[in-house]
């Protein structure tokens, strides 16, 4: 199955580059909640109290208009998205519609008996996990979870083999001042300790909370980090091109908004993304699938498509895939979707 979602990739590039007025994307984001039970000091979203927030009906239609006009990815968010009672009921709505259906979870409202459910209906399952050390997890984070959230992956881990299941685990890492100097222990904890099937890591944005700067790493720790990855990057699958890695601090890629889909809880589409979030278009009052294909919405996109306001990997990456296709077939397919393959059959093959 991943290997026919890859040649959705292919196809959405070879659309892209001989219909030059529309675009069509390969990404969509959908923020389900603003609500989260974190207390990150470098994200404000915890902040944030319930409102206006999309019903289970609502959120099917932009599914299936996300679908409609392209999208290979969906990307469940928040806030914390398992606070939403309905997320495998959409994340089975869009796997009908042949997503691939993606979450990014801090695991502490996981249960054991999440595990079948995770297993039928997400195929990317993403885990917040910054550090080795419960003290510094508790400063940065604000909750005291490190251990827990340890115990939860386990059997999440254990419960996945049991069932032979394909569904890819991730840790994702946000690099700060306080864990770039354990970036060695990060990576054989994730995939030594915990058996993880990839990890993947991003440079915190200073622009998310109003403590984030205090966070920011310096360039040594960059320099680091930057090299302590590479070391491992024939080792394990990190789900980091070298690419990426080598132009960190550079802002060495164009932007390319358009490629991905950004949705916040209330339902508006972000444009050209939540970081500028200079136009909202509600798509409970205007359809996704109507509006995307218009000269105004695509005239805004096509404005921001040099943009180098931020350095994260899912933007730098997704940008090369949006044009550059020796990045897809070596960097992406090559670098890190087969090796993680191989990575979760071999795990699978553990079940006695």
């Amino acid at each position: 199955m991943k290997y026919l979602h890859g040649l959705r990739f292919l196809k959405n590039y070879a659309f892209n580059h001989i219909v030059k007025s529309v675009k069509r994307p390969t990404y969509a984001y959908i923020a389900i909640t603003s609500l989260c039970n974190s207390r990150c000091k470098y994200c404000d979203m915890w902040k944030n109290k319930r409102e206006n927030e999309l019903t289970t009906k609502d959120w099917k239609i932009i599914i299936n208009d996300l679908a409609k006009i392209g999208a290979v990815t969906l990307t469940f968010s928040g806030g914390e998205p398992f606070i939403r009672k309905d997320l495998f009921e959409l994340a089975s709505h869009a796997k009908s519609l042949d997503l691939v259906t993606m979450v990014i979870t801090n695991m502490s409202l996981f249960k054991k008996d999440h595990i079948e459910k995770i297993a039928e209906n997400l195929d990317f399952f993403g885990v917040s996990i910054d550090t080795t050390h419960p003290d510094i997890y508790k400063e940065v984070r604000g909750m005291d979870w490190l251990e827990e959230i340890k115990q939860n992956s386990h059997k999440l881990m254990d419960g996945l083999i049991k069932l032979n299941a394909q569904t890819e685990v991730c840790a994702f890492v946000t690099i700060s001042n306080k864990n770039a100097y354990e970036i060695h222990e990060i990576i054989h904890m994730v995939f030594d300790d915990l058996k993880m099937d990839t990890i993947s890591f991003n440079l915190i944005d200073p622009n998310g909370g109003s403590t984030a700067k205090e966070f920011i790493p310096t360039h040594d720790h960059i320099n680091y980090f930057k090299k302590v990855v590479l070391d491992h990057k024939s080792l394990y699958p990190i789900s980091n091109s070298i690419q990426y890695l080598n132009q960190l601090g550079n802002f060495d890629y164009k932007c390319n908004p358009w490629k991905s889909v950004q949705i916040d809880y209330r339902g508006f589409l972000r444009i050209p993304c939540l970081f500028l979030n200079e136009n909202k278009i509600n798509l409970q009052k205007q359809r996704l699938s109507d509006i995307w294909k218009s000269k105004h919405i695509q005239n805004i996109f096509f404005q921001y498509n040099n943009c180098k306001m931020c350095n994260l990997g899912c933007v730098a990456e997704s940008s090369w895939s949006t044009y550059d296709l020796n990045f897809i077939i070596n960097d992406s397919f090559r670098g890190i979707i087969i090796p993680t393959i191989k990575r979760i059959r071999a795990r699978n093959k553990m079940v006695s």
